[in-house]
């Protein structure tokens, strides 16, 4: 690891607009050479402390599988008070490369690719750092009612009292069954709204949580639409706004169903597609979604709506779970799906004994005895009394009293040779079907349950060096451990990693689980 050196670049925006770039290193080096390709005679400032802490997780907890990213503080010495210029500076993207002094810098390694908050300048310049899940830490829909119904042709935002500054409803996938609350856009005209944008269509209305019994006189678009009259007990659609016009009085009140967002004219309900846009409505540019994401291996059928505020991360993360997937932006800050899986036979990364500083496994956690999927959520509940009679002492009346359904999945051995000390696994998702869920909750098993041999699953902690070959790993690999002193020779999953070693940048520190 001799002649490696930490490279920092930070985009920083002038009170005036003006943008430009510090470049920092943690050792002195020459200027770069005329010859280097886009880094042609830049300088590099010597003033990194170290580089800052940065921790990539699939999960950190078997119990909730939930990602994680986390990024410490960069700090910068400036005794000198050179960088006092820049107090009053947006500090932006940052980029940070480890790259081996003498080489081109076509060869350097992307460590982090993110974003700076506010920096404190001092004596030490300290900037907190956030990896690119900062971008979705925001509602997924910015376009709010404006509330003019009634002025200037204004027809669908609601009024002032009431629905203006509320979020316009988001539906993405099979909500069919799923009893949305479609608010009432135009009360005069008794129009509700499911979607913010063309819908697939297959509209239901429910009242008091049955069929409302209205009947479809079809689909009319703009101007047609907003002039026409439904036959009484009856209901229109635009399907290209979203909108729904009744004509009737419902008894208790009115939920809900339909297949959703068909943007570009494509409607789409598995995993992937769905989590695609997702991230594009939360501003995530179509060049940093990585093809893993629309590409994510399940056919299984899913259903998102938000009709108020909600985080954009933790939708992105609802849906990642019903393919058994974490959503995370890579170190370039592209995002990926990353599959969970248990360990495959064949690694994908040999760690071999002399790259181990150290190898050692952390507490064991219960053994999971029970296993239980969320499916086919229900978006409002009811209580007796606001179900019509014919559902009151029926199947139905106990499924709309519940947001999810379970599908359940015991491991009767687990349970028996450990009957006071094994854990249930739950996890809610957006899948619409039961055998969807039963089967996510199979293969939730093989990665949370017993292994082969019959012992439970357990995290191991392995400080290494971290050379490229070990940098170019990627989570949710499968690593090959040869480790003698505890003879262990097995695969593992790569579930988290420290890229830096305190005090050690030549060190990463792996978290395996297996």
């Amino acid at each position: 690891m001799n002649g490696t050196v930490i490279l920092v670049e930070i985009d920083v925006t002038s009170p005036a607009g003006e943008t430009s770039t510090l470049r920092f290193a943690d050792r002195a080096i020459r200027p770069f050479p005329p010859t280097a390709a886009g880094k042609a005679n830049l300088v590099w400032d010597d003033r990194l402390k170290e580089p800052p802490a940065f921790r990539e997780a699939l999960f950190e907890d078997v119990t909730t599988l939930t990602p994680s990213l986390g990024a410490g503080t960069l700090q910068l010495v400036n005794t000198d008070h050179a960088l006092d210029a820049y107090q009053a500076f947006a500090w932006g993207e940052i980029r940070i490369w480890r790259w081996t002094e003498g080489t081109p810098f076509s060869a350097a390694v992307s460590m982090l690719k993110g974003l700076c908050g506010l920096a404190e300048v001092d004596a030490t310049v300290r900037v907190p750092l956030y990896d690119y899940r900062a971008e979705l830490e925001k509602a997924i829909q910015e376009t709010l009612y404006a509330g003019g119904n009634g002025v200037g042709g204004v027809l669908y935002e609601g009024v002032a009292g009431g629905l203006k500054g509320r979020p316009k409803p988001l539906a993405l996938g099979d909500l069919t069954g799923a009893h949305i609350p479609g608010p009432q856009v135009n009360a005069g005209q008794r129009v509700h709204q499911l979607h913010d944008g063309p819908i697939q269509g297959n509209v239901q209305i429910f009242d008091g949580g049955v069929d409302a019994g209205y009947a479809a006189q079809g689909d009319l678009s703009g101007a047609a639409f907003d002039g026409a009259t439904p036959a009484a007990a009856s209901y229109r659609t635009d399907i290209g706004r979203g909108l729904v016009k009744i004509n009737g009085a419902p008894v208790l009140g009115l939920t809900f169903g339909c297949k959703g967002d068909k943007a570009g004219g494509t409607y789409v309900e598995t995993p992937g597609p769905v989590l695609a846009r997702l991230l594009a409505k939360g501003g995530v540019p179509a060049e940093r979604i990585g093809a893993s994401v629309p590409g994510l291996a399940s056919a299984s059928v899913v259903g998102v709506f938000a009709s108020e505020p909600v985080n954009a991360m933790d939708l992105a993360a609802f849906v990642g779970r019903s393919a058994l997937a974490a959503v995370l932006p890579d170190r370039e800050g592209v995002w990926q799906a990353i599959p969970f899986a248990p360990p495959a036979e064949t690694a994908d990364f040999a760690l071999a004994f002399d790259q181990i500083v150290d190898f050692r496994p952390e507490p064991a956690p219960a053994p999971v005895g029970e296993i239980r999927v969320g499916w086919g959520r229900i978006y409002t509940t009811f209580s007796r009394t606001e179900l019509k009679a014919s559902v009151r002492d029926t199947d139905d009346e106990e499924r709309l009293a519940a947001e999810y359904r379970y599908a359940v999945v015991a491991d009767e051995g687990v349970k028996a040779r450990f009957p006071k000390a094994w854990a249930t696994v739950t996890i809610d998702t957006a899948l619409r079907t039961e055998a969807a869920a039963e089967a996510l909750a199979e293969a939730l098993r093989g990665i949370v349950g017993l292994r082969p041999d019959g012992a439970p699953r357990r995290m191991w902690k392995a400080p290494i060096v971290n050379d490229d070959a070990a940098l170019a790993v990627h989570l949710g690999a499968t690593v090959a451990v040869d480790y003698p002193p505890l003879g262990v020779a097995e695969n593992f999953l790569l579930v988290a990693r420290d890229l830096f070693r305190p005090q050690r940048r030549d060190q990463a520190v792996w978290t395996l689980w297996g």
